[in-house]
């Protein structure tokens, strides 16, 4: 009987084992294509300068012209400010200006809005993302009636 013993406790090994291997196997497998699809990414976002423009048509002041990378400050250094992404647009906000965009948050779809979503900075704790550029048009139109984000007019 210790013979018969021995050879079930070799077998159950030797399927645990195999078993080990053929899980190792699928986990490596499973985890490359989904390294591809994070490199396919395409830009869906426009440029940084072309949001400069849509700043100065909105009459947005850009707090830190000439600035490399793609986050830029609207009005003064108090005012909310836009980080573009590839595929996406985040506002950081200011607590009056995500009052005024929950306002109309209902026209567009593409709207996230998370209040706190930003809460390492005191000037802007809020987050708006959206992704469509006619988003990014007609919120930067209420973000322009904060007298933080305006151009401020000579005197």
């Amino acid at each position: 009987m210790t013979k018969e013993t021995k050879k079930t406790t070799k077998t159950a090994a030797t399927k645990t084992t195999a078993t080990k291997t053929a899980a190792k196997a699928t986990k490596k497998t499973e985890t490359k294509p989904a390294a591809v699809k994070n490199t396919e990414k395409k830009n869906t976002t426009i440029s940084i300068e072309e949001v400069e423009k849509l700043y100065t048509a909105a009459g947005i002041k850009v707090a830190n012209p000439g600035v490399k990378g793609n986050y830029r400050i609207m009005g003064s250094k108090k005012g909310s400010s836009l980080n573009l992404q590839k595929t996406k647009y985040i506002i950081f906000s200011t607590d009056d200006d995500y009052a005024a965009v929950e306002a109309v948050k209902g026209k567009y779809q593409d709207l996230v809005l998370e209040k706190g979503g930003n809460s390492q900075d005191k000037s802007r704790p809020n987050r708006v993302e959206f992704t469509a550029v006619e988003t990014l048009k007609a919120l930067l139109a209420v973000y322009a009636k904060n007298p933080l984000n305006k151009v401020v007019a000579a005197k």
